[in-house]
């Protein structure tokens, strides 16, 4: 199957690798950053290391997805909309496009382009980081990866689930892309993480790994109560289990989106001692868009979110901004009208609906 990678980022770097392995005809796109030469990643995971060559590697939009069966994009949630402006005009009817993960990216793909399955999943499929030029480490891949889409049913989403199980075999087909935006578990570790250690933080820059130091008894209570906020919603949503808690994850167990020793894996891969600011993925994807969204979710479903408001406000103070506005999830839904956006989760947007 060809597949396009869109981005430059982590995810996209492991994406490359991966899905050449796979045996897919693979397609890296970038809007204008360098490519390595001739596209050669290097990478290692925790069992092999080696070396791949996508099929191509362009600046071409319209080039990389022409034709595509599958495109993959693992862009932060914050690069959605200028990509999706981009992307839109060039795709053909029929092709499937999935956020990996993508914080309900797919109601804002399926707006624009409703004859296009948009699928998201509920994590990064790769626990992973660029370490040089031209080279990835992904020390963790997920083993149980849900995905969701928009349309949910049908055959359009039919097709979609197919390509995506096509080129990860670990899928997990959920009922459609507000499922899936109500899996992430990026809204759920990073924003208490980020509010508990932000001195730290800031203080120490990268002699401090926020997922080995800052990881602490204290904080994992928060993150238990906001993940709980979290399945509350998805219950009060009315959406099936599993609800994916992330215990899962810090249990170890194999229920989890990532395999039992994911934890160890990623602690003893010292690849997350970086400097992680106000101005890093972790905010802008999961606190100012991931957050805000699940707490704009809970208001409009009557169900309590106070922790979730709670590192809201602090964060918002620290940032200078009103994370809670109701402007905010206003221009994320572009509804407030709940039972609208459930059906059309389920069945689609209708054809010639206004994205606005």
């Amino acid at each position: 199957m060809i597949v396009t990678v869109l981005g430059g980022g982590n995810g996209a770097h492991a994406a490359v690798v991966d899905l050449t392995l796979g045996g897919h005809e693979v397609r890296w796109w970038r809007r204008g950053a360098a490519f390595p030469s001739g596209g050669r990643l290097r990478y290692r995971t925790h069992d092999r290391t080696g070396a791949v060559t996508p099929a191509l590697v362009t600046h071409d939009l319209a080039r990389a997805v022409g034709g595509a069966g599958l495109v993959v994009a693992p862009v932060p949630a914050s690069a959605q909309p200028e990509l999706l402006a981009a992307l839109a005009p060039v795709l053909e009817p029929g092709q499937a496009v999935a956020f990996t993960p993508g914080t309900f990216g797919t109601w804002h793909g399926a707006r624009l382009r409703p004859d296009v399955a948009f699928l998201e999943t509920g994590t990064l499929p790769y626990l992973t980081r660029v370490t040089a030029p031209g080279e990835v480490s992904i020390p963790v891949t997920a083993t149980r990866l849900p995905v969701g889409a928009i349309p949910g049913t049908g055959a359009l989403a039919d097709e979609g689930h197919a390509r995506f199980a096509a080129a990860y075999p670990m899928a997990v087909r959920i009922s459609d892309g507000l499922d899936a935006a109500l899996t992430n578990w990026g809204p759920v570790i990073h924003p208490p993480l980020i509010a508990h250690n932000l001195g730290a933080i800031q203080n120490l820059a990268d002699r401090f790994d926020i997922h080995a130091d800052g990881t602490s008894p204290a904080v994992l209570a928060t993150t238990r109560a906001l993940d709980a906020e979290r399945v509350a919603l998805r219950e009060a949503l009315g959406l099936p289990g599993p609800h994916w808690p992330l215990e899962d994850y810090y249990l170890e167990r194999d229920t989890s989106m990532y395999p039992p020793d994911a934890k160890e894996r990623l602690l003893a891969s010292g690849l997350w001692r970086e400097t992680v600011g106000l101005d890093h993925r972790y905010v802008h994807e999961d606190v100012r868009r991931g957050l805000v969204l699940n707490v704009a979710l809970a208001r409009l479903a009557g169900v309590a979110a106070p922790v979730g408001a709670a590192i809201l406000t602090l964060l918002g103070a620290a940032l200078g901004e009103d994370l809670l506005d109701p402007g905010r999830a206003a221009a994320l839904l572009g509804t407030d009208d709940l039972d609208h956006l459930r059906e059309a989760a389920r069945t689609g947007v209708p054809h010639g609906v206004n994205p606005n």
